[in-house]
């Protein structure tokens, strides 16, 4: 049984870097959500993980957003 060379074990260790990349990307979220067999429930798996990923400051940055464009759009009205 032989080892792998050195250069084999960086280029596994870089492919691994790279489908992780891509598992976390933007575009690699699109994909999974659109392979999923139930679209909906992939959107909300996706949506409780960014939400789980925001900080406090993060919430609240979106909680003031929300907020704002509520009372344009209520101005308005």
């Amino acid at each position: 049984m032989t080892q792998p060379s050195l250069n084999e074990q960086i280029e596994k260790i870089l492919t691994e870097e790279a489908a992780q990349i891509e598992k976390n990307s933007w575009g690699g979220k699109l994909k999974r959500l659109w392979r999923a067999d139930n679209k909906k429930q992939a959107l909300k798996a996706e949506f409780f993980a960014m939400w789980r990923g925001l900080s406090k400051k993060g919430i609240f940055t979106l909680f003031l957003i929300v907020a704002f464009i509520f009372m344009l759009i209520f101005s308005v009205l």
